[in-house]
């Protein structure tokens, strides 16, 4: 009987009657489905359907058809067959000809034809592409499909139903239709060893707290499949999204395989046979994520994998803290970050790959010493009955508690090992424990509690000499010999000072970045002075301006700097109240801030921070101290993302590094030249010591501008309040740096104090030009070079319009630069689309305006002539 006919033939009247269920006069009746006091569902026999007004049901609205469904129980094709049933068809065994009837293909088929359909439809679906972009993902280059849930719907796929339904790809709904696994998310094959799909995983693109991550009923398989058999070198990932990101890059597949875990307890069987089988293998390299969940995956996967390759090399790559390989690709422009950081892993002794780090050795323990301390996640404690491992080491906060977990084995008796965890403090627990040894181990009570009184005694001693070696050194300050300070001295009354000093800076190492180099020099003086200034390098991946930091820093003496790769959010709370006063905060890369930005601003603008905490005594009662840091303290630090940190920005003097041709030539020279031994190395650190010298004696001193008054900034500038701040004071640290040329006064308090000059004024607004253009300019360093660059190459080739895919390949850039760069341009009106679109290869621009540089720059210069004449003539 065809379906048509049985929708047809029977009523959802007659339907109620086969059921024993009778509607009153209205046409309703107590619903069968949920517990009813009032009839709540009404029939409709003209079309043959029901209505559940119930807000606790889940009937809802169905026809005959599916309140046989519900009623049963059972599946839809079940539903039919009692259709047939309740018409009384005498056929045995009816068969209505349904495309759920269609053949069930097997799991690995189905899987085929659903993940190639998803597949062709995932570049025609914007919002998975959109997402995929802000993941960094290209779904070109990794094989990927997005699940938008239509397949089933469609009248040509409706024999693959009951096939999906048992792949698990499909579950039928009570009241009719389909619940979809993983709508909505972007799709990995999960391969077998023959590289066949068996099973799919979904990363749902809503990004849904309790509903991301999905798998397959009976998951098997590998992503992105089984490692070959050549693999000599193999990445593990946490998760199939941080495999993708590396199968991305071509440098990093041809050097290495990748395998994906399913999470930090995703190591399966299926994982460790296949690493198993891998007859080449020499080396696994765990590349899981810097959080604490992944880094104690990181160490419970290394022990398992040595166990089950122990002659194999297990390293581990370092992530930042808080990210994954995934959240760094976004992070940075150049995707080869990730190759850079998988080149620079660390063995699990803690030493690089193709430079071995010192380890400072365990604390010294006595000699009579039974303690093992050389791995201080297993420290052994063996006397000549008994061997102690503890398991996980012990804790060095908190002396008021001994907590530890041991594993206790008789070194004669082959019995079986006793573990325990128990706080070797409390008596009840070392009791208990002596008790649970003595039972099993067969051992003398008196013997094991002497054991155990020992083992306390020595993790004691243990635990203190950690907690001495961990505290800090405090700083050296070195004492100037007389020939010393005479030195540093006579070179800072020199004239023409900070000519002088900026040939000495290029003397030190430093090549080219002149001005950049002797503005952040002097900006690093001020960290001497009450309120001192910051300053911010800037440039792309790559541009050195790590380098460039790190270089100048090196002429600021070691007890005056505290440098910092990455910091924790409350860290900044924790120095000692005046640790951080009148120091130089460098930090490497402020991607590792972030969460400080906010005491960091505060510690710049009001000169101290402070916390309020509530912690326990000793008696258990609750009480609140504050922690309290004071500066001022000096703060650089280094980025590619002006934008993103524009609070902070707007607090710096903002350095952008030399990225032309020019700067390229004169460092490969420099390296060349170095390589060649032709850099006389210790002359460089003369002169660094020689400006350490001169930092020593510089002392803070009050100065007054008595010309502050004529200052004025242009009015191009933006955020003018914290700019003018900046200028005054950079003017102040010129005037500082010049502190041995300058007479010393008196105010009427008897306070000493030092005058600026119109020399100090002019060299300022000299050094600080290039600055004032950037807090004049809307557009960003990096997109205003590109702008600059483009203009040139539009008026050179004589070219009306430009297409961007164009412009990428003559200056050879990446496409998310091009893409955010015309973003930023299309944003501001400096450049605009003509024509393209649908049906053209990429949108047709043109230049708005070639003068508006020039023309913002001859204005701040006049202005800037304006204001030291204006000087000179007061």
């Amino acid at each position: 009987m065809e379906l048509k006919e049985i929708k047809t033939g029977l009523s959802i009247m007659a339907v109620l009657q086969h059921y024993d269920l009778h509607p009153d006069k209205n046409r309703r009746l107590h619903c069968p489905f949920h517990p009813d006091k009032t009839p709540s569902l009404q029939v409709y026999p003209a079309t043959n359907t029901y209505c559940c007004f119930s807000s606790n049901c889940q009937a809802g609205t169905g026809d005959a058809i599916q309140f046989i469904q519900l009623k049963e129980n059972c599946s839809k094709h079940e539903a039919l067959v009692k259709a047939t049933a309740i018409l009384g068809d005498p056929s045995p065994t009816p068969t209505p000809k349904l495309v759920i009837d269609a053949e069930i293909l097997p799991t690995q088929a189905v899987l085929a034809k659903v993940f190639s359909y998803y597949k062709r439809g995932l570049p025609i679906t914007k919002k998975a592409v959109e997402y995929l972009q802000s993941r960094s993902l290209d779904y070109n280059k990794v094989e990927m499909a997005y699940n938008s849930g239509g397949l089933h719907v469609e009248s040509k796929h409706h024999h693959l139903v009951e096939s999906m339904i048992k792949a698990g790809l499909l579950k039928a709904r009570p009241a009719g239709g389909y619940n979809v696994w993983a709508k909505d998310c972007i799709l990995f094959p999960l391969k077998n060893a023959d590289n066949k799909i068996i099973s799919i995983y979904g990363r749902s693109i809503l990004n849904k707290e309790d509903s991301r991550h999905f798998y397959l009923p009976n998951r098997t398989g590998l992503y992105p499949g089984y490692p070959a058999s050549t693999t000599t070198k193999l990445i593990v990932t946490e998760s199939i999204i941080d495999a993708a990101s590396l199968l991305q890059q071509q440098a990093i597949t041809e050097a290495y395989s990748i395998l994906a875990l399913y999470g930090t307890n995703g190591l399966t069987e299926e994982h460790s046979q296949a690493i198993v089988s891998l007859p080449n293998l020499r080396e696994i390299i765990l590349l899981l994520n810097a959080d604490e969940a992944g880094k104690a995956a990181t160490q419970k996967h290394y022990s398992t994998l040595q166990q089950l390759l122990p002659g194999i090399t297990i390293t581990q790559v370092r992530l930042p803290d808080g990210e994954d390989v995934n959240s760094v690709l976004q992070a940075h422009d150049d995707p080869k970050i990730l190759l850079d950081l998988i080149e620079q892993r660390i063995s699990f002794s803690f030493s690089t790959e193709h430079k071995p780090q010192q380890i400072p050795p365990p604390p010294a323990l006595p000699k009579d010493n039974k303690l093992i301390t050389a791995n201080p996640e297993l420290l052994i404690y063996d006397n000549c009955e008994l061997r102690i491992e503890v398991l996980g080491g012990i804790k060095i906060t908190g002396l008021d508690r001994l907590k530890v977990t041991l594993k206790v084995q008789h070194k004669e008796r082959l019995t079986q090992p006793v573990w325990h965890s128990l706080d070797l403090y409390n008596h009840g627990q070392r009791e208990q424990a002596i008790n649970t040894i003595t039972e099993v181990l067969e051992t003398a009570t008196s013997a094991t509690s002497t054991t155990l009184a020992e083992l306390t005694t020595q993790l004691e001693n243990y635990r203190l000499q950690r907690i001495e070696s961990l505290q800090k050194k405090p700083d050296t300050v070195k004492e100037l010999t007389h020939a010393e300070r005479q030195a540093a001295i006579t070179e800072l009354q020199k004239p023409n000072l900070l000519q002088r000093t900026s040939q000495l800076i290029s003397l030190s190492g430093i090549v080219g970045e002149t001005s950049n180099a002797l503005v952040a020099y002097l900006v690093y003086c001020t960290r001497k002075q009450q309120i001192p200034l910051h300053v911010m390098f800037l440039g792309a991946s790559g541009s050195g301006k790590t380098y460039l930091q790190e270089k100048i820093s090196e002429l600021i003496p070691e007890e005056d700097k505290i440098e910092i790769t990455q910091i924790t959010e409350n860290a900044l709370y924790y120095f000692k109240q005046e640790e951080l006063k009148h120091k130089l905060l460098l930090i490497e890369d402020l991607d590792g801030a972030m969460t400080v930005f906010y005491p960091l601003r505060e510690l710049q603008t009001k000169r101290k921070i402070s916390k309020t905490v509530t912690l326990k005594d000793n008696k258990g009662n609750l009480k609140t101290i504050t922690l309290t840091v004071e500066g001022p303290v000096s703060v650089s630090g280094c980025t590619t993302k002006e934008k993103i940190y524009e609070d902070n920005a707007n607090r710096c003097i903002l350095l952008y590094t030399d990225m032309s041709k020019d700067q390229d030539k004169k460092i490969n020279a420099y390296q060349t030249s170095l390589a060649c031994g032709e850099i006389n190395r210790e002359r460089e650190q003369q002169y660094k010591e020689l400006f350490q010298n001169m930092q020593r004696v510089l002392r803070p001193i009050q100065i007054i501008n008595p010309y502050a008054k004529w200052i004025q900034l242009p009015e191009q500038v933006f955020k003018p309040r914290r700019t003018m701040t900046l200028l005054l004071g950079f003017i102040e640290a010129v005037t500082f740096y010049h502190q041995y040329q300058r007479d010393i006064k008196k105010d009427g308090g008897g306070q000493h104090y030092i005058e600026t000059t119109i020399t100090d004024i002019e060299q300022a607004f000299s050094l600080l030009k290039d600055v004032l253009f950037s807090k004049s300019d809307e557009l960003s360093q990096a997109t205003r070079s590109f702008f600059e660059s483009l203009k040139s190459h539009v008026h050179q080739q004589g070219l009306a319009s430009f297409k961007a895919q164009d412009i990428r390949r003559a200056f050879r850039l990446e496409p998310r630069s091009i893409q955010r760069y015309m973003r930023e341009l299309a944003q501001y009106g400096y450049v605009k689309r003509i024509y393209g679109g649908k049906g053209r290869a990429g949108f047709e621009y043109s230049i708005t305006s070639t003068e508006e540089y020039s023309q913002l720059k001859t204005a701040i210069d006049s202005h800037i002539a304006a204001v030291l004449q204006r000087i000179r003539t007061s």
